[in-house]
């Protein structure tokens, strides 16, 4: 008789730690857990195991549809077919190609000028303000939308309005009708925007899309909402929040902080380790895959057709077979390997360029700037958002 699934997760995580329980899974491999709604589910928590379900030849999001999905909270009523973070190849990289256009590295490296503008804006507000400014409040919550907003053409006066919606679509404390309203309310607003464009394209992603519907014949019309909708739900939110918990790091790790600021030329590998390091993601927050086939994982446990895998890519990330002395915060690793904070395979990222982009830009401001900064509170007063999915700060007030 197999053994019951363990009732995950374990707790809700206090900060950045990461559970200690999870050391004695990744020694057994993979297990079998119980999220609160949903069929039960197959936790990930070794890089190894992580590949493997990356692996879209093996794992999809579409069997999803057909099943119930595990996780936190009901999600039966939200399935849409037409939604990328649903598909599989060969539609999803049909669709994903149309976006990853924008986000290429060559054309993130031409809007560099333009997103230190932004930066540099409200940065000037921050320093204005004198210390004491609440980082979150007045950089982290604003920047995104901006970049977001001129990517996908929405009128900076109307970008703060439509992001009041967002943030009730993504909040676990709102209701499900709550929630239902703000995703119509949005959705609304999307094809609102659409067809102001087929009246007077501009010159911005959202009418390269319009463009790829109307005239190329690429995209559904759903579709196109769609992946309007999810590249703003997937580069806002995660940027945001990546900003509040990166700077937060360095300042409770003074030691990196003042290696970053001498070793400027390490900035990438630098960046690279605070993201492999700091736990971004709630325990059973991320979103899981299916089995296309019996998959046989690194322990020798099978995941059969049909079953659910869930990849708690912060703890992969701390796999110490992969990174010597993991749980350490070490800005010249020799030889460092590609971290799973961007996930992996056909559904990483697509926005990744831009979200690294603003983050490297708002580090290397802050330290030309503010050489001195520091938290104008102690670290254990700096108040996380117990309903965010990810390790959200509310605030960050700091000084310098």
């Amino acid at each position: 008789m197999s053994q019951a699934p363990i009732p995950y997760p374990f707790a809700e995580p206090t900060r950045l730690d990461i559970d200690p329980r999870y050391e004695a899974i990744r020694e057994q491999g993979i297990v079998r857990i119980q999220l609160p709604y949903g069929e039960p589910s197959w936790l990930i928590t070794r890089a190894a195991d992580a590949k493997i379900a990356y692996d879209f030849r093996k794992f999809g999001r579409r069997e999803g549809l057909t099943h119930a999905i595990p996780g936190l909270h009901n999600t039966e009523g939200i399935k849409i077919p037409s939604l990328l973070l649903n598909m599989d190849p060969p539609e999803h990289t049909r669709i994903r190609q149309l976006a990853a256009g924008a986000f290429t590295p060559a054309r993130i490296q031409e809007m560099e000028g333009w997103v230190q503008g932004f930066t540099d804006e409200l940065l000037d507000e921050f320093e204005a303000h004198g210390p004491g400014a609440d980082f979150i409040a007045m950089f982290a919550h604003k920047l995104p939308v901006l970049v977001l907003a001129g990517i996908l053409g929405i009128p900076k006066d109307k970008a703060f309005e439509f992001k009041k919606w967002i943030d009730i679509s993504s909040d676990s404390s709102a209701t499900p009708e709550r929630k239902l309203e703000a995703r119509d309310t949005t959705l609304d607003f999307i094809r609102g925007l659409i067809a102001e464009r087929r009246e007077n394209a501009t010159d911005d992603l959202l009418s390269v899309l319009i463009n790829a519907r109307d005239e190329g014949d690429k995209l559904e019309e759903e579709e196109l909402v769609s992946l309007a909708m999810a590249l703003w739900h997937g580069g806002f939110k995660t940027t945001l929040w990546q900003l509040g918990t990166t700077v937060f790091t360095l300042m409770t790790h003074p030691d990196q902080w003042h290696d970053i600021k001498e070793h400027p030329d390490n900035m990438h590998a630098a960046l690279g380790e605070l993201w492999r390091w700091i736990p971004s993601f709630k325990p059973g927050r991320a979103f899981g895959f299916w089995a296309k086939e019996d998959v046989t994982f690194s322990s020798g446990q099978v995941v059969k057709q049909g079953e659910h895998v869930l990849i708690e890519f912060a703890v992969a990330n701390r796999d110490n077979s992969v990174w010597p002395d993991a749980d350490k915060l070490d800005f010249h690793r020799e030889k460092p390997q590609a971290h799973f904070s961007f996930t992996g395979g056909a559904h990483s990222c697509v926005g990744q360029h831009m979200a690294r982009l603003q983050i490297r830009l708002a580090v290397e401001s802050l330290i030309r700037r503010f050489p001195n900064l520091e938290l104008a509170i102690p670290a254990d007063e700096v108040e996380f958002d117990p309903d965010s999915f990810m390790r959200g700060i509310r605030k960050l007030p700091l000084k310098w």
